[in-house]
């Protein structure tokens, strides 16, 4: 997995006493981690959440150092982004659409959400909302709709409302996207697209900057999910 590669490959590191420092601290915590493949899915779900806090703890500017399978692209204007990243994966394309589209793995991906809640669901559809804190002071809660369309290999999701606790953040007037799984032989080509309009505010560059960021760094913990969980779903 990624991990181990980025710890095995000391040149991805600024110095070697560095690369022994983290590395040492990732695989003490990493040998720890009981890994069994008929564990439950919510079993899996709690494994990952040890995984997640390792990730959350490799500094930013490793996260960007893209591997060859992770593939990005961000546009932006003064207050509007759109952004489409996609990676290749040994994965069953079932496997990849459940993690889009099930609430248990929605919630154990969103690693920087206060809270995110199941609000409505039916049989290829459900409601989630988000709420997030940044900045200590400011708060935003959001609702996504998301459309499971089996016969497509595609999930797609729209903002329904946004809500901030501080008129000075931008707030979201539309957004939308989708997940679409191609299946390749042996590997599938995930791909995520997000579009989002926001409020010209005097911090509105800055917020999308931030949220560039954020959009590759999630697209890491993606593929490290999803090889974690569907690494036996060929």
């Amino acid at each position: 997995m990624w991990l181990f590669e980025l710890c095995r490959n000391r040149s991805n590191f600024e110095t070697e006493t560095r690369c022994n420092n983290q590395c040492s601290e990732i695989f003490l915590i990493i040998e720890i981690i009981p890994f069994e493949k008929t564990k439950m899915i919510p079993e899996k779900i709690k494994i990952w959440s040890t995984v997640a806090l390792i990730i959350l703890l490799i500094p930013d500017k490793l996260i960007a150092q893209e591997s060859n399978d992770i593939k990005y692209k961000f546009t932006q204007t003064d207050s509007s982004y759109s952004f489409y990243g996609s990676f290749r994966i040994k994965a069953h394309p079932k496997c990849l659409l459940e993690i889009s589209f099930n609430y248990d793995h929605i919630k154990a991906l969103a690693l920087d959400a206060k809270e995110v809640l199941l609000i409505y669901q039916g049989r290829n559809w459900n409601q989630i909302s988000y709420t997030y804190r940044k900045f200590i002071f400011f708060k935003n809660r959001t609702v996504w709709n998301r459309i499971f369309d089996e016969d497509n290999q595609r999930v797609d999701f729209t903002l329904l409302s946004s809500e901030n606790n501080r008129n000075i953040m931008p707030q979201m007037l539309s957004s939308f996207g989708y997940y679409q799984v191609k299946q390749l032989g042996a590997y599938c080509i995930l791909e995520y697209y997000q579009q989002c309009q926001l409020t010209e505010k005097s911090i509105t560059k800055l917020y999308i900057k931030k949220v560039k960021k954020k959009a590759i760094k999630f697209m890491h913990e993606f593929f490290e999910y999803a090889s974690f969980f569907c690494n036996n779903s060929t």
